[in-house]
């Protein structure tokens, strides 16, 4: 694993996070993580508490198994008090379906923590998509697995 960098700002760190995602960058990914393992909570949208650095590895490894995660993001709210920085925001992920391409929405919360070693993320928190009434998400569900 290659040595982390330090991020000055938390928009910096989630910069890395989305390039790290879109890439299917493991090692960045995990880089990116406070260190403090029982301080680190994932929940993507299929909707599990994955708590703890190996858990949360684990998750990344097998969404990133098929390459990287086209997302990009979108209102992005943020909220940055002296050690914590709350950031609010829509992913839109293309997602390959039977049919095409198709784009989805989740509803995101990152939590970044000021660190000795720069800031570092303790919570990434996706809602399911939103989807039309009576219409399933798409498959593959592990697509929406970021």
């Amino acid at each position: 694993m290659r040595a982390a960098s330090v991020f000055a700002t938390a928009e910096a760190a989630e910069e890395a996070f989305y390039d790290a995602m879109q890439r299917g960058d493991l090692d960045a990914m995990m880089a990116l993580w406070a260190d403090d393992d029982e301080e680190v909570v994932c929940v993507h949208p299929s909707g599990e508490r994955l708590s703890g650095l190996p858990a949360i590895r684990a998750s990344f490894e097998a969404i990133f198994a098929g390459g990287g995660v086209r997302v990009q993001c979108a209102d992005v709210h943020v909220h940055v008090g002296g050690l914590l920085a709350v950031h609010a925001l829509i992913e839109r992920i293309l997602v390959d379906t039977p049919a095409g391409p198709r784009l989805v929405q989740c509803a995101v919360t990152n939590a970044w923590a000021k660190t000795a070693r720069g800031w570092r993320m303790v919570l990434h928190h996706a809602s399911p998509p939103v989807e039309a009434a009576g219409e399933p998400p798409p498959r593959p569900a592990q697509a929406l697995l970021h």
